[in-house]
């Protein structure tokens, strides 16, 4: 499932018994097996999947009004170990086959459909109430898919392994697009790993395309992961800055350096700025205010490093204010500095 959500944990013996009655809560709270006199309802009658080491698990999915002709689906799956794997995106309705869009307002109903992909599929059965919907998973592996991936080295597959390519939807042709791009010797979860994190074939060879090329299926993902990508390489060297080693674009974006923080800052004459201390100055908030409150006082000649050490000590406009008004005038920085470290202004 292509831009899919997965979380996993492990529980304690301690929490396992509670958590466990949560899932059976989640699973079974949208379902209302009772009806609202309170009566049981024997119409709605279907066994959580029993057999040991199946591939079984528990659903959930929800129609939102802002999403026409798309369902929010979470698969759910615990471990004999006490772990707990959540699987979720939103997924085209049509994917659902058997599933009618009518169940989005209907008041309640039983509903079987299934979830095909080229590694397996997806037998659902459940029930949906007014948009809301939960019940038990069973994926039936493909055979014809385990023997395409043996012929393509890929020959000691586990059942866990089929699931999580079922889950995100791993098929033979994006291995042989990443084959093709340059990457044929990706391990099984590696493959897992590009799919979960949209690292496409069409992404590599738009970085390789901007000057990346060599990059390792890791350094893929983590560049995914913090919204690197082509157009954003072309950002960076519109700021100003020539081709820089990957870690180097992930900081810049992590800490929100753009061409509007760069303008800010050569507005109030900080020039020439180092990726370093563009950070450092951003890390350390200091913004247009900030240093234009300070040359009014009399400090026009501010240097980038001194203006986060000012931040540092929490020296302002305001703060330098109150100094002259005590009779201190004229007073350098690091006189200002000593001033607030001895806290003999507040």
């Amino acid at each position: 499932m292509k831009n899919s959500r997965t979380a996993s944990r492990r529980l304690s013996p301690a929490r396992r018994a509670p958590f466990a009655l949560a899932v059976a809560l989640l699973a079974f709270s949208a379902l209302a097996c009772a009806r609202a006199d309170g009566a049981v309802d024997a119409s709605f009658a279907f066994s959580a999947p029993q057999a040991q080491g199946q591939l079984s698990g528990e659903w959930v999915a929800e129609f939102r009004s802002n999403k026409p002709g798309e369902i929010h689906f979470t698969f759910h799956r615990r471990s004999e170990g006490g772990g707990f794997n959540m699987t979720g995106d939103s997924l085209p309705l049509t994917e659902l086959q058997g599933l009618g869009a009518d169940v989005a307002s209907a008041a309640r109903t039983n509903v079987n459909f299934n979830i095909v992909r080229e590694a397996g599929t997806f037998q659902c059965e459940g029930y949906f109430r007014e948009g809301k919907g939960a019940g038990f998973w069973t994926l039936t592996p493909n055979q014809n898919f385990v023997s395409a991936m043996r012929t393509r080295g890929y020959d000691r597959l586990s059942d866990e392994d089929l699931l999580k390519a079922a889950l995100h939807n791993l098929t033979t042709k994006f291995v042989d697009d990443l084959k093709a791009a340059g990457y044929d010797r990706l391990s099984f979860q590696q493959l897992n790993r590009a799919v979960t994190h949209d690292v496409t074939p069409q992404y590599i060879r738009e970085m390789q395309a901007a000057g990346y090329q060599g990059l390792t299926m890791e350094e893929l993902v983590r560049a995914r992961n913090h919204d690197v990508d082509a157009g954003y390489v072309r950002q960076v060297r519109a700021m100003g800055f020539d081709r820089q080693p990957l870690e180097k674009l992930i900081r810049l974006r992590n800490h929100e350096i753009t061409q509007e923080f760069i303008n800010q800052m050569r507005s109030i004459g900080f020039d020439n700025l180092s990726i370093e201390e563009l950070i450092r100055l951003r890390n350390h908030d200091i913004t247009p205010e900030f240093v234009n409150g300070l040359k009014e006082e009399g400090y026009a000649q501010l240097s980038a490093e001194e203006a986060v050490r000012l931040k540092n000590h929490d020296i302002d406009r305001d703060y330098i204010r109150r100094v002259k008004a005590k009779g201190f005038t004229g007073l350098s920085l690091e006189q200002i500095i000593r001033l607030r470290n001895n806290d003999i202004i507040r």
